[in-house]
């Protein structure tokens, strides 16, 4: 908010110093200089009286408040308190000082220009209140949007967590009802997921050398509970892992592989992630044989889109589809 009223103030500034200007240059036009800028002035000085006495006082004061014949009397008194002292001003420096003509004297023709120049900037005090308060009104919008917006991407990230706890529990379950000795392993690497959630995942950004440790925990986690363990390639071609992406970005690929994308029963269960990075775009794909990739499979990628849509509206790409036997799945988003 106070970035936008230092903008809304900055072009006041200009557009004030724009109609110096031009009265300057007009009152020196017709008269010496000295009585150009005199009169420039007087006219700016009692312009700007009206504009914000208006603007910053009696609508607040009165108008905003209900109070409407409080501010028409006000407004009238204090109309009329401005014309009074600048026809007192201009009298005195005008008149009997610079140009000495008598429309600048204590009559009703300069009594009348001056009432109605001064009720024309008294207007444009209205136009500049509303004006204020519509640039606080959309300033107070983004603002609202941005918690939402925040809300909902914590909402979303919350959700990944129970999912993925239950579903390890549920592991680490199943290998402990069969007294196997993988369960103290597979315990052992929870605990170290779990440090992550409590230390990264609630981070608005991570460390891309962090997010692809966390991907190769799951998977190690994922592989110990299986007979036959998933011939799974992992080729990543980033160099510098030291951008920063969002948290729990790229895990939903690896859990849908696991999920949708094993069949136990087999020994040629295969996948294939794929990391690159092209000109600050993080590229993003994994591969898997289709054994049971039916709508659960985009419900469970429903999540990840949400989130995409929110963290880059309109500049990120995801695709998934299934091709020969092959479920494919690819997204791409900006790091820093």
């Amino acid at each position: 908010m106070n970035q936008t009223r230092i903008n809304f103030k900055g072009i006041q500034i200009v557009l004030w110093f724009i109609v110096y200007t031009m009265l300057v240059m007009y009152f020196t036009q017709k008269n010496r200089w000295q009585i150009g800028f005199v009169t420039a002035n007087i006219f700016v000085v009692f312009f700007l009286a009206a504009v914000y006495g208006n603007a910053n006082y009696l609508i607040i004061r009165f108008f905003h408040k209900n109070r409407y014949w409080e501010y028409g009397m006000y407004s009238i008194a204090f109309l009329l308190l401005t014309v009074f002292l600048r026809m007192f001003i201009e009298d005195q420096l005008l008149n009997r000082v610079f140009i000495r003509h008598t429309f600048y004297g204590w009559n009703f023709t300069h009594f009348s220009f001056l009432l109605m120049t001064q009720f024309l900037a008294f207007l444009f005090g209205f136009l500049l209140r509303i004006s204020i308060e519509y640039v606080d009104l959309l300033h107070t919008q983004e603002i609202l949007k941005n918690k939402q917006l925040t809300s909902e991407l914590n909402l979303l990230k919350a959700q990944v967590q129970p999912h993925f706890l239950f579903n390890t529990l549920n592991n680490i379950y199943s290998l402990s009802v069969s007294n196997s000795p993988k369960t103290s392993e597979m315990i052992a690497k929870l605990s170290d997921m779990m440090r992550y959630f409590v230390d990264e995942a609630t981070k608005e950004k991570v460390l891309l050398e962090t997010e692809i440790q966390f991907l190769k925990n799951y998977i190690e986690l994922e592989q110990i509970r299986m007979v036959n363990p998933l011939k799974l390639t992992f080729n990543n071609t980033i160099a510098d892992r030291h951008f920063l992406v969002p948290p729990m970005l790229l895990i939903p690929f690896v859990e849908n592989v696991f999920k949708h994308g094993v069949n136990k029963t087999l020994k040629d269960n295969e996948a294939e992630i794929s990391l690159n990075l092209k000109n600050g775009i993080l590229q993003y794909s994994v591969r898997n044989k289709t054994f049971n990739q039916k709508s659960a499979t985009w419900r469970s990628l429903a999540n990840l889109q949400k989130r995409l849509h929110l963290l880059y509206p309109h500049n990120f790409g995801f695709n998934a589809y299934c091709k020969d036997g092959y479920f494919y799945a690819s997204l791409s988003f900006p790091v820093l």
